[in-house]
């Protein structure tokens, strides 16, 4: 059963502040009643409140909401009450109804002087800008398309806030955000712990147990050398071995049970050379503060006098690794690099128009960076046109379509285009790593996830919510003892992968062996671009400078791309966290 701090921080996660003892208590209330934990609660309230224009959280708004959402979902479960059938993120995005409730709920978007287009109740685009809009929205409309696909859409024509500031970080009152002309930024596509990076489609679902066996040991084996220095050991105890001495092991997080990983149901598993495979259950009871998930890499120091518990008194999450050793050439005299940020869908969930694309790819045209990095899904296969086949062409039309549009909209503005594919594309390879889209042009397109170098700053880039994965599955002591988007973050850090999660949720595939190759990181990288559901943010942690710019269509409305510009640091090798301003810009 959800406590009160562990419910606070839930609501928090999404921007949703409780405060007030009443409704903490009826909303621990609702938990108990429909047998729902805290961030299943706050997920199903957030697109409850949109879709009906509520802004603020108060009893009477509960009240209707637990009348004709939670009641109905009750009903609806056919003689099976344990649970209620709770939205998926992509189920929510598609029940978004108003933009500015749901920022609102996240505590309001700033105004900003910023914003460079006006809304007109004629034609929703400014007026110096409608033959290029409309340039660019006609190509996405032929006239073969079915009417519920080339509607436009009433909400997102009818937004207000278009182009303003929602996050902020660096020193943005000096950013130009314009692109010097004589400036062309070197850019190269980086091996992760490869020889080479993943560059074409490969075989999947051929994974035999005893190389998936060995993936796993070779992980627990990697990192485990990695912490010794900081557990000072030279070598690891047996897991098993009983002694009245304090221990040191390592090994990987799991859980004991079919169901989410909680404070009781901790095991640690070993590796073939210091436990034979063994696994032993921990008793956390002496940490003062522990953030655990399935998969995770820890190393431990404590008694198992019984050879079949483990008491844990010191647990050490991981290790950071060293910033990138290669020079950073950007120079003063070239000007900052210029980058922008957006991520899929690119399109609202009530037709395939592509509106936020159109309003991007407009945007990018009249203030043109050095490069664009797009990470799919370019159609999504959530989509409900998708899901419910109610297209009237194939996939792949929709697809080569939107990839020509956006070649012929920058293909004389000077800007490099990065295409960083989604497994969630119904035109890409269903399994993680995703190879590159196999397109021409003069597209580039790299895996999911990528290492990219601009002028020696690394950025690490991923089209998958890691971010959400991992919050669904942590536990944490105290509920509210650090920030969970930062502490969801770090994990990715110290455990050196892009997907650090084990097992995967139902419906993600993975292949280990590709993982191990092309999802571990070499370096901790100057940036890492980590788009989520969850709310954006922009902050530095361990040195590295962390994006999450959400996504560019929310269901009915528009989301949020960044824009960055990369300075030169003070030092040619070492952090860019003092060099880097950034925003999170609305659609």
């Amino acid at each position: 059963m959800a406590t009160a701090e562990q419910l606070i921080e839930d609501f928090e996660t999404y921007g949703i502040a409780i405060s007030e003892k009443e409704l903490v208590e009826k909303c621990l209330e609702l938990c108990s009643q429909y047998s729902v934990d805290g961030e299943g609660l706050a997920i199903c309230w957030m697109a409850f409140a949109t879709s009906n224009g509520y802004s603020c959280l108060s009893l009477e708004h509960l009240e209707h909401f637990e009348r004709d959402q939670l009641v109905k979902e009750k009903k609806n479960a056919v003689k099976k009450v344990e649970s209620i059938q709770m939205y998926d993120i992509n189920t929510i995005s598609s029940s978004v109804q108003d933009d500015d409730d749901l920022l609102a709920a996240y505590g309001g978007t700033p105004t900003t002087k910023t914003s460079k287009r006006q809304i007109t109740p004629d034609n929703n685009v400014t007026k110096r800008h409608v033959n290029s809009a409309r340039s660019i929205s006609a190509q996405f409309s032929p006239a073969t398309l079915s009417r519920s696909v080339a509607t436009p859409s009433q909400k997102y024509s009818s937004r207000t806030n278009a182009g303003g500031v929602v996050a902020s970080y660096g020193d943005v009152s000096k950013a130009s955000w314009t692109s010097s002309k004589d400036f062309i930024p070197q850019l190269e596509i980086m091996a992760m712990t490869g020889d080479t990076p993943l560059t074409e489609s490969y075989k999947y679902m051929f994974d035999k147990l005893r190389d998936v066996a060995e993936v796993l040991n070779d992980t627990i084996t990697l990192l485990g050398d990695e912490i010794k220095d900081t557990l000072k050991v030279e070598e690891y105890s047996s897991l098993k071995s009983a002694c009245n001495e304090v221990i040191t092991v390592c090994g990987r997080i799991c859980c004991d049970s079919v169901g989410r990983l909680n404070a009781a149901s901790v095991l640690l598993e070993g590796s073939r050379e210091a436990s034979g495979g063994d696994a032993v259950q921990v008793d956390l009871s002496q940490l003062a503060e522990f953030s655990l998930f399935p998969g995770q890499i820890v190393g431990i120091q404590g008694l198992n006098t019984t050879g079949n518990k483990l008491v844990a008194q010191k647990l050490v999450p991981g290790k950071i690794l060293p910033l990138p050793d290669s020079p950073i050439t950007i120079k003063n005299d070239t000007g900052p690099v210029q980058v922008i940020v957006a991520c899929g869908p690119f399109t609202t969930t009530d037709n395939l128009l592509y509106e936020p694309l159109t309003d991007l790819l407009m945007a990018i045209q009249n203030n043109p960076p050095h490069l664009l990095i797009l990470m799919g899904p370019l159609l999504d296969v959530a989509h409900p046109l998708v899901a419910n086949n109610e297209l009237n062409e194939t996939h792949d039309s929709v697809f080569n379509r939107c990839v020509r549009i956006i070649t012929n909209s920058l293909e004389d503005i000077g800007t490099r285009v990065v295409l960083v594919s989604s497994n969630r594309d119904a035109c890409s390879h269903m399994v993680y790593p995703t190879p590159p889209y196999s397109i021409g042009g003069h597209l580039t397109c790299v895996s999911d996830p990528s290492l990219l170098e601009v002028e020696g700053v690394v950025i690490a880039v991923t089209a998958t919510d890691i971010l959400f994965h991992l919050g669904k599955e942590e536990i944490s002591f105290p509920p509210q003892g650090s920030d969970r988007l930062g502490r969801l973050t770090s994990h990715i850090l110290r455990q050196q992968s892009l997907y650090p999660l084990y097992p995967p949720p139902e419906g993600m595939c993975v292949d280990l062996d590709q993982m191990e190759t092309h999802a571990r990181l070499p370096c901790t990288p100057h940036l890492l671009i980590l788009p989520s559901d969850l709310r954006y943010f922009i902050r530095d942690l361990e040195g590295c400078v962390v994006v999450n710019p959400e996504r560019l269509a929310k269901g009915l409305v528009g989301g949020t791309f960044a824009r960055l510009e990369l300075h030169p640091p003070s030092q040619e090798r070492g952090s860019m966290v003092g060099s880097v301003n950034a925003q999170i810009v609305k659609v």
